[in-house]
């Protein structure tokens, strides 16, 4: 959390790509083709070239366009809405097999330029497109494995590029770097929500039979045809810029110091739409220019969120050794966060503007429709704080193959505003992960034992949490609820059995539990009379007790072409997709699961050949169980499994590998 901020809460995985090389001509493609078990097929070819230009400047561009091919398919179906005008709609249109697939294309370009023998500037440029179809959730208890229902087809587009620029220089002996970006992505898609209207329908069928009425209403005033779908539109904006000046690394005192900044905007606009509704109920006007929903929305979330982030770095190492060093790391932090715009239905926009500010009144009693919705921004919150991360480490190297180390470390993440628009809603603060721990790296047995590991302790502090409960609002809430505990222990076990075979081990062990009690309602924190959500003790969401991993590798010839084998058999525990006890049934454990991903292959002069089989034993793994947060089984009166979707992983799928490099 000190040198890389918000979000490092856990630690940070950093993408490093290669650079370009000067005076190099060099490239490469592989080619991926593969199948899955009653599934599409799927490909995946991606290419690079570095370019040399003279002595000081290089140009490394690289390709990809990757199919992957569904497994999931979209099964015929039927719903029935109850009310004054009872009516059922079936799927027939939007059936198909393996109907999720996604295409994805993309560039990424660097260019190094040596300004001399102490400066560089690297410009880049990473674009991507994606396109997906189908849902990637299935319905076992109600279908069947990899079978779901809907009655609107899923679609979407990802389409983003991110700018950077790099400069990298000495100033006699520090090091200075500066690292800025631009992110531009756009997303559209959609996604069906019929089963909102259907538990909303059968609700007032159970509970107001003697005076039934419409969930929503078509222009002839009967009851609409309840299909439902959300159509959304969301643009993002980052810019960053960050400056590190580090001293020279052969100081028994070192030192890395920065600023940093970030701006970034998130402009989404999510409508619920009934095509059968009565267009003078809509929340939005029909589609024109940028707008690509309207005419028949019921419900809109348009809002903008604007973030704003600035921060002093930095980490002092000392050596009070040659074997030993110590490490101290802080950062201070600010957050300036906005959140404006709109939800509701129609009569949310319904009223008028006095002295410049709108008003919500009743139609019947004056108000009338103000579009854009927007506009009105009833909900306008503003989130602001600063705080400081610190990180405390000694590390010590019995010898060139031994160390241990001992780290105490800060991360954090910014506070915010809440979207949903409830009367005394606060928004949520920062929350803080505090880490304990002992680690070893070990090199043993002349080299054919690596053995490394750590022991640990994870705090997490006023941790924020997302639920949806529309007893609330429909939309998510993010609040503080609470502190946590992960105690736990990790190992990456390697063992040369020979020159040519080689075993590796690893895992990990998690003790993640809940450190305080949780109600929902902050109102009714401490009631005795109010029972609470989770009590303290209770298995914090997705995180299994064991990760277990196994490898073998066997290294060969194949006449005199080099080859190699190599299988890995992995091991998921049980998890919880929820933390909410009361949240009855939604609130499951998810099943155990065991992957088992073969591959062998020949590696000749400029070519590599690889076949693999990836989950050769087939496993059904549950990734995810997804709770909307409405539906009422006893309600509904329909099986369970309708309105929770269970995310699978893919069935065991082929494939075979082809790279070369000139």
């Amino acid at each position: 959390g000190t040198l890389y901020g918000q979000g490092s809460q856990s630690g940070t995985i950093r993408i490093i790509t290669n650079k370009p090389e000067m005076g190099i001509s060099t490239g490469g493609y592989d080619l991926d083709l593969n199948t899955t078990k009653s599934g599409d097929p799927g490909y995946n070819l991606n290419g690079f070239w570095n370019i040399p230009f003279g002595e000081r400047a290089a140009l490394r561009l690289v390709g990809w366009y990757k199919e992957t091919g569904g497994f999931i398919d979209q099964v015929p179906t039927t719903m029935t809405f109850p009310g004054p005008q009872t009516n059922t709609v079936d799927n027939s249109d939007f059936v198909g097999k393996d109907a999720n697939e996604v295409s994805t294309y993309g560039l990424r370009a660097l260019l190094k330029i040596d300004l001399n023998d102490n400066w560089s500037i690297t410009p880049g440029l990473l674009v991507q497109e994606s396109e997906n179809d189908g849902y990637w959730e299935d319905n076992p208890e109600f279908f069947g494995e990899m079978e779901t229902g809907r009655l609107w087809p899923a679609s979407g587009i990802d389409d983003w590029y991110q700018a950077s620029l790099t400069l990298d220089g000495n100033i006699g002996d520090l090091n200075l770097v500066y690292a800025g970006a631009y992110l531009d992505r756009d997303q559209n898609y959609e996604y069906d929500y019929s089963d909102y209207t259907e538990y909303w329908a059968y609700y007032q069928a159970y509970y107001s039979a003697s005076d039934p009425w419409c969930v929503y209403y078509n222009a002839a005033g009967d009851c609409a045809i309840g299909t439902q779908y959300v159509g959304a539109k969301n643009v993002f904006e980052r810019t960053s810029h960050e400056i590190r000046i580090q001293s020279g690394t052969d100081q028994r005192l070192r030192w890395i110091g920065g600023l940093f900044y970030q701006k970034q905007e998130h402009n989404f606009d999510l409508q619920w739409i009934v095509p059968d509704l009565d267009p003078a109920l809509t929340v939005v006007l029909p589609p024109t220019g940028d707008r690509l929903y309207g005419g028949t929305t019921v419900w809109q979330t348009y809002q903008i969120r604007e973030d704003e982030d600035r921060a002093v770095f930095g980490e002092l190492y000392f050596d009070f050794t040659e074997k030993f060093t110590g490490t101290l790391g802080a950062r201070y932090f600010e957050f300036d966060n906005s959140l404006y715009g709109f939800n509701g239905f129609a009569r949310h926009c319904t009223g008028q503007y006095i002295d410049g500010e709108f008003v919500e009144i009743p139609a019947d009693e004056g108000g009338e429709m103000q579009y854009p919705c927007f506009n009105t921004r009833i909900l306008d919150n503003v989130a602001k704080g600063d705080d400081w991360a610190f990180k405390v480490n000694l590390e010590y190297r019995i010898d060139d193959l031994k160390m241990v180390y001992a780290t105490w470390s800060e991360g954090f993440r910014a506070g915010g505003a809440n979207r949903a628009r409830v009367p005394g809603l606060e928004g949520y603060d920062p929350d803080f992960v505090t880490n304990y721990e002992i680690g070893w790296k070990l090199v043993l047995g002349d080299g054919r034992w690596r053995f490394n590991g750590a022991i640990y302790r994870v705090d997490w502090d006023n941790f924020q949490f997302g639920f949806l409960d529309f007893d609330i609002s429909n939309l998510t809430i993010v609040q503080n609820v609470g502190d946590s505990r992960t105690t736990g222990v990790e190992w990456d076990l390697t063992w040369g059995i020979s020159d040519h075979n080689y075993l590796t081990f690893s895992g990990s062990y998690n003790k993640a539990e809940l450190q305080t009690d949780f109600w929902r309602n902050p109102a009714d924190e401490g009631d005795p009379d109010v029972p609470f959500n989770a009590p303290k003790g209770t298995p914090m969401p997705y995180v299994p007790e064991w990760q277990l991993t196994g490898i073998w590798r066997s290294n060969f010839d194949v006449g005199s072409i080099p080859g190699f084998f190599q299988a890995a058999l992995s091991y998921t525990d049980k998890r919880w997709n929820d933390l909410d006890t009361l949240n009855v049934p939604a609130r499951q454990q998810m099943d155990d699961y065991t992957l088992l991903n073969l591959s062998a292959g020949i590696d000749h002069d400029n070519w590599t050949l690889t076949f693999y089989v990836n989950n050769a034993l087939d496993e059904r793994a549950e990734i995810d169980i997804n709770d909307p947060g409405y539906g009422n089984p006893n309600v509904l009166q329909r099986p369970p499994g309708h309105a929770w979707f269970t995310v699978p992983n893919r069935p065991r799928s082929f494939g075979i590998r082809f790279g070369q490099r000139f």
